[in-house]
């Protein structure tokens, strides 16, 4: 393979992974229209977690027996692997989010989640001895500061600020960063579908013990059947199914620190959502965040690969 053909794939898989990451921000950036159906009816947050993740994973598992069976194939040793993964990537994740909500504002919960690169960023130097660089540390603190104004923190009144919340936010945005980085770390002993598969039904497991199974017998029997039905399929689907293996797939052509810097266009989703939807208003500060998380996750990103490109090139010819 010449120099342009591999220069040619190289920026191919990057589009690839770019896209992947992009859709999965998106995907759970529509989160909300369906996790507000599901809270108006008297989902707790741990009922609807544990419905993200047993769909997702029961869905999963039947695309995989039919596409591809052989990634359903585990040893014990993986299936501990992935028990970890879900109880620690997606349960932490889920529970503490829900507990730093109802004792932090909003607000402030959804940017300590945000914080996922930088957890990322900071595994990928202690487990894979990645270099961290400048560019990646402002951009960084440019999409966190961003987020921030999206998420209006500045302007984020109603709720108390206690240590329980902010530790548990700040849990929740690690739970993030693991649900990237450990189908890396054992992406040579097993394939990401099979650690998504087991991960999710893993995580459906460890979350049935807080889940109020009466309140979803008694939505699913109710005149809203048909809706709970329509956001129970919405979020696991496409909010958790499809985000969540986009996502992972993606760290198969870019790197992890690219795609968790891509996932904070999920925060600009969910405003977008919440104004086309919702009808709520953004006020100036937020707009000018909104425009900063997508300058600062796409501009590095997209033209990355055409510098590469051009250099590859000039290679060739000299």
């Amino acid at each position: 393979m010449s120099v342009q053909e591999t220069t040619q794939k190289t920026e191919q898989n990057s589009v690839k992974g770019i896209v992947l990451a992009i859709t999965g921000a998106c995907m759970w950036g529509i989160m909300g229209i369906f996790v507000r159906g599901l809270s108006a009816v008297g989902y707790s947050s741990y009922d609807i977690a544990f419905l993200r993740c047993i769909l997702a994973g029961v869905v999963f598992f039947i695309v995989k027996a039919v596409t591809n069976p052989k990634v359903l194939k585990i040893n014990f040793k993986g299936i501990v692997i992935c028990l970890f993964y879900g109880v620690c990537a997606y349960v932490m994740g889920f529970v503490c989010y829900g507990i730093s909500v109802e004792r932090i504002p909003v607000a402030v919960a959804t940017v300590l989640m945000f914080m996922s690169p930088i957890w990322v960023a900071i595994l990928g130097v202690l487990v894979f001895h990645e270099k961290l660089t400048k560019q990646t540390v402002i951009t960084f603190l440019i999409c966190i500061f961003g987020a921030a104004l999206v998420a209006n923190v500045f302007g984020a009144s109603g709720g108390s600020m206690d240590v329980i919340g902010i530790v548990a936010g700040v849990l929740n945005g690690f739970g993030v960063a693991l649900q990237i980085m450990v189908p890396r770390y054992f992406a040579k002993e097993y394939e990401r579908d099979t650690l998504l598969v087991y991960g999710f039904l893993g995580a459906a497991l460890g979350l049935s013990f807080v889940t109020d199974f009466h309140t979803i017998a008694i939505s699913l029997k109710s005149s809203e059947m048909v809706s709970v039905l329509i956001n129970i399929i919405g979020l696991g689907i496409l909010c958790t199914m499809v985000a969540n293996v986009a996502v992972v797939k993606a760290t198969e052509y870019i790197n992890t620190t690219t795609c968790s810097i891509l996932s904070s266009l999920e925060v600009v989703v969910g405003a977008i959502v919440g104004i086309l939807i919702f009808h709520e208003s953004m006020n100036v500060l937020q707009v000018i965040g909104a425009i900063v998380v997508v300058c600062a996750s796409l501009g590095p990103t997209v033209f990355k690969p055409r510098k590469k490109s051009t250099e590859g090139t000039r290679k060739q010819v000299a």
